[in-house]
C-alpha cells in the first residue's frame, strides 16, 4: 500500500473582497482532486492458456481420452522431433521421492509436492518507510501501537492473516510494520509475519545515488520468506 499525500491551498477559496462582512472566511463548499491511477507492466512474453487432461504414465490406458495429436503437429511443423513422439518414455526415475523440490516431473506427483516453505529468515539495508505512518496530528506524528492501516491476506499454506502496520517502538532505533499479526512477537526478533523496519537516526550508511556518494541513516528491513507457494507460484502445462 502506499500513501500519497497532498496540500490544497485554501487561499484561493477564502473571501478577500475589501470591507467584506465575511472576510477571511472560507468560501468553497467543495474541492475537486485530479488522482492519476497508473500502472506498471511486465512483458512476460506470449502463451496460450489451453485445457488439458493429465495422464497416468505407469498406466497410459487409463485415460484413453487424451491425445496429444496437436502437440505433435506442432512440433513436426517446426522441425522439431522428441522421443516421447515415436512412444519413448522417460523411464523410473530412482533415488528420488515425491517430496524432492530439485526434479522437475515425477510420476504421480501433484501441484503441492512442488511448493517449498524454506522458513528463510531475509535481512538487508533500504530507506525508510516510516513516513507511510505518519499521522494527522500535528501533535503526534507517530502514534505507538497506533494501526494506521489492517488488510487481511493468506499466509503460504492458504491460512488467513489479518495483517496490522503500525509503529511498535520510537526511539533510536525505531520499529514499525507492515502486514504483522499483533501479538509479543510484533516488532521483536522473532516476529513470522509481514515486513520489520528499523530506523537507526544515530547511523549512517554510504550509498550511490545517481553516480555521487551520499550519506543516509541506516534503515534495516526483515522478514520471513514464504518459498514457493500457491500464494506466490502459478504450476502448468504451456503449450
Amino acid at each position: 500500500m502506499e500513501v500519497i499525500k497532498r496540500k490544497i491551498l485554501l487561499e484561493n477559496s477564502t473571501d478577500r473582497t475589501f470591507n467584506s462582512p465575511t472576510w477571511g472566511v472560507m468560501t468553497a463548499t467543495t474541492f475537486y482532486i485530479n488522482v492519476m491511477i497508473t500502472q506498471n507492466m511486465d512483458d512476460m512474453g506470449l502463451f496460450t492458456d489451453m485445457s488439458y487432461l493429465s495422464v497416468d504414465n505407469t498406466n497410459p490406458t487409463s485415460n484413453p481420452s487424451v491425445f496429444y495429436n496437436d502437440l505433435y503437429y506442432k512440433l513436426q511443423y517446426s522441425g522439431i522431433t522428441f522421443p516421447f513422439m515415436s512412444g519413448a518414455t522417460s523411464g523410473t526415475i530412482t533415488g528420488v521421492t515425491g517430496t524432492t523440490k530439485n526434479v522437475l516431473r515425477l510420476t504421480g506427483s501433484v501441484e503441492s509436492d512442488y511448493y517449498n516453505f524454506g522458513n528463510q529468515y531475509i535481512t538487508g539495508n533500504t530507506d525508510s518507510k516510516i513516513t507511510d505512518l505518519k499521522t494527522y496530528n500535528s501533535g503526534a506524528t507517530y502514534i505507538v501501537n497506533f494501526d494506521m492501516a489492517k488488510e487481511g491476506y493468506f499466509n503460504y499454506n492458504g491460512v488467513p492473516v489479518s495483517g496490522h502496520s503500525r509503529v511498535v517502538t520510537l526511539g533510536n532505533p525505531n520499529i514499525y510494520v507492515f502486514d504483522a499479526i499483533t501479538g509479543a512477537t510484533i516488532g521483536a526478533p522473532n516476529q513470522v509475519y509481514g515486513l520489520q523496519y528499523k530506523d537507526y537516526t544515530g547511523q549512517t550508511r554510504t550509498v550511490i545515488i545517481d553516480g555521487a556518494k551520499k550519506k543516509t541513516f541506516v534503515t534495516s528491513f526483515s522478514y520471513v520468506g514464504e518459498g514457493i507457494n500457491e500464494t506466490n507460484v502459478s504450476i502448468s502445462a504451456l503449450e
